[in-house]
């Protein structure tokens, strides 16, 4: 009876929370607080809020380093689903779930998603849930639309004057605890050019956070002459062997990244020998990023070979569409051919 009572209440709220709107005198997240609350106490009534007013659903205790403040823990790598009230789930790292819901794609990545949390990166409610967490521990939280913004206040009172924002529910598991995101991808980096090529080393880097491995020799031993204009074949990677773009119609069917719409060929590259950065791309001669650039201007006549770099060099911390995480090293093999 009492569960038929709140139900009753909760959707009198909402009505009342649709009135409201029109009112313009109404206080900042006064119905949307009025409408969490009664969700609140229909779903959860024996839930505590947390200092800032988040509410957590279920935890599970790691045994590894607490996270604590953002700078003993600048940077995470974390597994999670982010959901809204009803539990629809609009995103995820985990592979498995997203099979059980029917949304798993063979171009999106499924592997533990890197966080950065130093200068209020993160929502005020999901930082303050991270804090007490350690690695390895799982943490399901409660986050109302007031402490889904990064701005920082000192009292839930100003949060809820301040800020509007949707619901949702994160629930998250700490895998590693990142003190220097640039050395821990150059040590990533390091890692795999050893094994993928056991005659290279971390020492064989052509600058920082880059290397070159020659795949084919070229037919001439000339550079490019400055505006000159080839023409490149390429497959562009993750570290993990994924296929996030390529210029090859039989490897776009293979990895699943085909379209009817987009054009497989050789794509045109304007050569600069005296500065490699000014090197662009296609007929609208667009920009390319810094490792990729590099990688061609090691290159010369009908030579193939394999730029690998990190972040710094590619996409950064903003990493490129959902195919191209935040801090990934990259990947490019390219091929100099004739025009198709």
């Amino acid at each position: 009876m009492n569960r038929i009572k709140n139900i009753l209440l909760l959707a009198a709220l909402c009505a009342l929370s649709l009135s409201c709107a029109k009112k313009t005198s109404t206080p900042l997240n006064e119905s949307a607080k009025a409408y969490f609350d009664a969700w609140m106490e229909v779903h959860y009534p024996d839930l505590q809020p947390t200092a800032l007013g988040c509410y957590v659903i279920s935890e599970t205790q790691g045994t590894g380093e607490l996270l604590a403040s953002q700078e003993n823990s600048p940077y995470l790598r974390v597994h999670y689903v982010l959901s809204d009230l009803s539990g629809n789930v609009s995103a995820t790292s985990r592979e498995d779930l997203s099979k059980q819901l029917g949304a798993y794609s063979e171009t999106s990545n499924y592997f533990p998603a890197i966080w950065r949390r130093e200068d209020n990166a993160l929502s005020a409610g999901l930082d303050e849930s991270l804090e007490t967490m350690r690695v390895g521990s799982r943490k399901k939280t409660i986050i109302p639309g007031w402490l889904s913004s990064t701005q920082r206040f000192d009292t839930p009172e100003e949060y809820l004057a301040n800020v509007s924002g949707t619901n949702y529910i994160y629930d998250v598991e700490v895998v590693e605890i990142i003190k220097d995101i640039e050395k821990w991808e150059i040590d990533s980096l390091g890692r795999y050019i050893e094994a993928a090529y056991p005659d290279m080393s971390v020492l064989d880097s052509l600058k920082f956070g880059f290397y070159y491995r020659q795949t084919a020799a070229p037919d001439s031993d000339k550079e490019f002459p400055n505006d000159t204009t080839i023409y490149i074949n390429y497959i562009g990677r993750l570290l993990n062997g994924k296929v996030f773009d390529t210029t090859i119609a039989d490897t776009a069917k293979r990895y699943s990244l085909y379209s009817s719409s987009s054009t497989y060929e050789p794509v045109s590259i304007k050569f600069n020998k005296d500065d490699y950065t000014q090197i662009k791309m296609g007929t609208d001669e667009s920009d390319v990023i810094d490792g990729f650039a590099y990688t061609l201007s090691k290159m010369k006549s009908h030579e193939s070979g394999i730029g690998i770099f990190y972040s710094g060099l590619g996409y950064g911390s903003s990493g490129s569409g959902g195919s191209i995480p935040s801090y990934s090293p990259l990947i490019f093999e390219i091929e100099i051919v004739d025009k198709k």
